[in-house]
């Protein structure tokens, strides 16, 4: 068995999970408007704009190593000075001969044509002897070697993150643009679902999916509206999507998605001038993923099971937050790995499931296990879990050794 792109559906009926992300991107003709903010607040935003570098990057030529700097390529010099980083630099200009005790990051004195470490000197009284030769312009950070004045700092469209943060201030930019937080409903649905931290009654169950979507989309570059929970009652329902599609740019809901007589979603959702596609995805768990709008935002429907949820939003409802962010939804990319399990193939649908990396294979490849027995409510597997197995649609069956592939939690949670 090889692994095949997720394009693949092996039913007819059914969407690729690559066409399903299409489809949801669709939904969004650009990202959100832009906002300028100081450098303090800047972590985990999106830029709007590409900033440019105000200073050059070094703002002076200065001394790469401890040690010496010399004004000529001779074996022996006479010192005429000391230069520690942060000081002003020297005044008079080195003559042949001469030579300066400098330290790492301070400022080259006029004159000087290289730096030789301390530790290829012998030093007695003021005389400095050099044990090798030096090459001209050795040991020198030259001004605007790394960023010239003008250059490119942080293009449009970067999610700010502590690379970007020390490139800033490095060169002094104190504001930058970025897009303003995407305003994000979540909504969870079913007249079984309670709060956490409410008792259970009989029937009824907590409501884990929107802690869970919380522990997603709550980011810098998100404001997220919590509209709780929505029983099956098509009015009341109906009234949370006008007031959602009123205030936010997307709205992310779990449960009634799929099409039984409790399922209200569709409803509600054309009684509030939207519009709403029912799609099957060739996706296990999540099949049923619908997506459309509703006033000014972008909806994506998710299923109510748990884990389905999060497969869900963590493979095709991201590409809508990402897009309205001014983000390049990022494509599905799977590691290449192989099967520590075997099994029955997942027949039309590409199956995701949750699995921990136990080594490598001769080739070097990690070894993926399968976790829990399946089940698109089932929690407990995740904890133990690295990431999602990626088994393809279209095979008969899984052995050990099979190409299969992998996605870290770590990316794939990330927005």
């Amino acid at each position: 068995m090889t692994v095949t792109t997720l394009d693949l559906c092996a039913d007819p009926g059914l969407l690729s999970v690559e066409a399903a992300r299409a489809t949801v991107a669709a939904l969004v003709a650009g990202p959100v408007g832009a906002e300028t903010l100081p450098f303090a607040e800047l972590r985990g935003r999106v830029t709007a704009e590409p900033t440019m570098s105000p200073t050059p990057l070094p703002p002076f030529d200065h001394s790469a190593m401890d040690g010496y700097a010399l004004a000529d390529l001779g074996l022996r010099h006479v010192l005429r000075g000391r230069l520690a980083a942060g000081s002003a630099g020297a005044r008079e200009t080195l003559k042949p001969g001469d030579a300066v005790r400098i330290f790492t990051g301070a400022p080259m004195p006029p004159g000087a044509i290289a730096v030789v470490m301390q530790e290829r000197v012998t030093r007695e009284g003021d005389v400095v002897a050099l044990r090798t030769a030096v090459e001209q312009g050795a040991n020198i950070r030259r001004r605007g070697e790394d960023v010239s004045a003008g250059d490119l700092l942080v293009p449009a469209g970067a999610l700010i993150d502590a690379r970007h943060l020390a490139i800033l201030a490095a060169s002094g930019v104190e504001r930058v643009a970025v897009r303003r937080k995407v305003v994000i409903g979540l909504l969870s649905t079913g007249d079984e679902l309670i709060e956490h931290g409410r008792p259970l009654t009989p029937g009824r169950i907590h409501d884990a999916n929107r802690p869970m979507l919380l522990g997603i989309l709550s980011t810098p570059a998100h404001e997220v509206i919590d509209y709780g929970i929505a029983p099956d009652d098509p009015a009341e329902l109906t009234q949370l999507l006008i007031e959602a599609g009123r205030r936010c740019d997307a709205l992310v809901t779990s449960g009634a998605t799929s099409v039984g007589e409790e399922d209200h979603l569709a409803a509600a959702v054309a009684a509030a001038g939207g519009q709403l596609g029912l799609a099957k995805v060739a996706l296990k768990p999540g099949k049923p993923i619908v997506a459309g709008r509703v006033g000014g935002a972008a909806l994506v429907g998710l299923p109510g099971n748990p884990f389905a949820a999060l497969v869900g939003q963590m493979l095709i409802g991201r590409v809508v937050l990402e897009r309205l962010a001014g983000l390049e939804p990022r494509p599905l990319a799977p590691l290449s790995a192989v099967a520590a399990f075997g099994q029955k193939g997942p027949g039309g649908r590409t199956e995701f499931a949750p699995a921990a990396l136990v080594g490598t294979d001769p080739s070097g490849l990690p070894r993926v296990e399968k976790l829990g027995r399946g089940g698109s409510a089932r929690l407990a597997p995740l904890i133990a879990a690295d990431g999602l197995a990626v088994i393809p649609a279209g095979h008969d069956e899984v052995k050990p050794g099979d190409a299969i592939g992998f996605l870290p939690f770590r990316a794939a949670l990330e927005v």
